[in-house]
């Protein structure tokens, strides 16, 4: 009996132990959730915190740096176009445990590398060293050559595989254009060869521009007569006189000796007239500038489409020539095309350049040996233009105002009459033996 009373009272004290425990682990348990709730507020307090100091790593071809910046990052939805990328580091120690954030890109000003085109493979010609104008014949007009008397070669075109073209600027009227068509072919990696009237040189600008192009763009400047004059229409000495001046002009507006290898006609006109020819070689030019192509009577796909090694092509300053170039010396950049200036493309050194010599007076015109070289129809010439003189006074030709020099159909009309009168065949064509007999009676 004692035993079984004994066991209750065990039973109830045990209960009410238990029931103090659960209200003690009640308590416990309140006062974790406080603590816990403190700590989930000043762990956000310190994720919402602002940043004051990012870690910026720039990644750069030829090396890596950490650069401290103040700003924030910024917060972009995607790459942009134009820009480059750089990786944020945004790696923070809270109470010795790191918490990292993913990492964030952001545009930076930096420049990108914009993807070029792979060189395309072309034939190219055996480098050879520089030539005399002598020896320069591909490619150039040689049917001048007649009996004793060397004639210049006349350069519309050079004889090469080599992707390269000469682009030439004609007369330089508006120079705020010869700038725009020079900046655009030096941003493109090209040169270009300048043929200004002399009487152009005097603008306003010019001085400078041309200096900028001759010394430090590696562009070339030659002669394309004084006052742009039909040469093979004047006087012997009025011809040496507008090759001469516009020459001594250049040399003044340089301020030094600039020796020119080549000279353009105007409007490629008379490049068969002797006399010129003769006074070219004594003032050491190379040969007579022609052009494969004009710039200023074609469209651009037209100057596109032709397009080809060796060419030589022609333009003014123009502004419908200007906004052509503009947008046709691009492309030929972009074709893998080079342009570069007469010289180079013949294989000619550049011009000497001496110390300035002013006031020299013009060198007389040597004297020659008349060859009477052949003529036909399209010819233009001082001694075309003794003939028509001569047929007139025999009244075979009949002309309005002065004799032209341009060898025509009533020209050929005229010299047919002749022969046949003198017992010569009736060709038209004013060979040496016509000549001697209509201009010196025998």
């Amino acid at each position: 009996m004692g035993d079984k009373k004994k066991m209750p009272q065990d039973r109830r004290s045990v209960k009410k132990k238990s029931r103090k425990q659960r209200r003690q682990e009640e308590q416990i348990l309140r006062l974790g959730a406080v603590l816990v709730s403190l700590l989930v507020v000043a762990a956000v307090v310190i994720i919402v915190a602002p940043k004051r100091s990012h870690t910026v790593i720039i990644n750069h071809p030829s090396q890596t740096r950490d650069v401290e910046i103040a700003a924030p990052p910024l917060e972009t939805e995607g790459p942009q176009e134009g820009v480059a990328f750089v990786r944020i580091d945004t790696t923070h120690a809270t109470d010795g445990d790191p918490a990292t954030e993913a990492p964030t890109e952001v545009p930076t000003m930096a420049p990108t590398e914009v993807p070029t085109e792979a060189p395309t493979e072309v034939p190219t010609a055996t480098p050879v060293a520089a030539l005399t104008a002598a020896e320069a014949l591909g490619a150039v007009d040689t049917t001048a050559q007649e009996g004793g008397f060397e004639y210049l070669p006349v350069f519309s075109k050079a004889d090469t595989f080599e992707r390269k073209i000469a682009i030439t600027i004609d007369d330089c009227f508006q120079v705020g254009n010869l700038q725009t068509i020079a900046s655009s072919a030096y941003k493109n990696g090209g040169k270009l060869t300048i043929f200004p009237i002399g009487e152009n040189l005097t603008k306003q600008g010019m001085e400078e521009t041309l200096k900028t192009c001759a010394f430090e763009l590696g562009f070339e400047i030659e002669n394309h007569t004084m006052s742009h004059e039909r040469v093979f229409k004047l006087s012997e000495y009025d011809m040496a006189k507008q090759i001469w001046d516009q020459r001594q002009a250049v040399n003044e507006l340089l301020g030094v000796n600039y020796q020119q290898h080549f000279f353009r006609l105007m409007g490629g006109d008379g490049s068969s007239d002797q006399r010129t020819h003769n006074y070219l070689k004594q003032l050491g030019f190379y040969g007579i500038a022609d052009w494969s192509i004009s710039g200023s009577n074609a469209e651009l796909q037209e100057l596109k489409n032709f397009l080809q090694p060796g060419a030589i092509y022609l333009f003014h300053t123009t502004d419908r020539d200007t906004k052509i170039l503009t947008q046709f010396i691009p492309y030929v950049a972009s074709m893998g095309y080079e342009m570069v200036t007469m010289n180079e493309l013949f294989g000619f050194e550049e011009n000497q350049v001496t110390a300035y010599q002013p006031n020299q007076e013009m060198p007389i015109p040597q004297a020659y040996e008349d060859e009477y070289r052949t003529h036909k129809v399209g010819d233009y010439a001082y001694n075309i233009l003794l003939m028509q003189d001569k047929l007139r006074e025999l009244g075979l030709l009949v002309m309005d105002g002065e004799s032209t020099g341009y060898y025509g159909k009533q020209t050929a009309e005229a010299i047919s009459e002749f022969q046949s009168q003198k017992g010569l065949p009736a060709t038209g064509v004013a060979d040496s033996a016509t000549q001697r007999l209509l201009l010196m009676g025998s």
